[in-house]
């Protein structure tokens, strides 16, 4: 079994911190930022879904691609997030902004805690999903991109419905 504390785990920590020092001590070096984060998250995230589950459960192929593309969409939101608030457009991005980014962060936890069959991450990723689409909603943007963000949690709990009760 593999270590659960890797120099690549390491390596990807360091990148994320020194990408959180970018994004605050120099907010207009977003290029910067971006390589770092990426950097980073690429290399965690090969840690924790290289790293093998304690419960034996098989993932089934439409289970691991959904969960791949939340992944990569939480990381998007998170990012998009981000730019925003550092370049904002028309209007001043504040505190918003941040919040999605955090949601965007929390949805990326909570799905590689949902790959290694935690139940918490399962909780998270329904909570954070739905304060999403009702910031969305609140917030006066757009009800199809909210009402794609439910059906993403419904889609999410029908493909884990199989494996629920062995999720720890």
């Amino acid at each position: 079994m593999k270590s659960r504390f890797s120099p690549v785990l390491l390596i990807g920590i360091l990148l994320l911190v020194a990408s959180a020092l970018v994004y605050v001590l120099l907010p207009y070096r977003f290029g910067l930022f971006l390589a770092l984060f990426v950097s980073g998250i690429v290399l965690v995230t090969f840690h924790f879904l290289t790293l093998r589950s304690r419960v034996k459960v098989r993932r089934m192929m439409p289970l691991q691609v959904f969960l791949f593309l939340v992944l990569l969409d939480s990381l998007f939101i998170t990012v998009y997030g981000l730019y925003s608030y550092t370049h904002p457009t028309s209007k001043p991005a504040g505190w918003a902004v941040l919040v999605v980014a955090g949601l965007g962060f929390l949805a990326y936890v909570s799905t590689l805690a949902i790959w290694h069959w935690k139940r918490w991450g399962l909780a998270l990723f329904q909570g954070t999903s739905v304060a999403l689409a009702a910031f969305i909603l609140f917030g006066g943007g757009s009800p199809i991109l909210a009402g794609f963000i439910v059906l993403g949690v419904i889609a999410l709990s029908l493909l884990l419905r199989s494996v629920r009760k062995q999720m720890v």
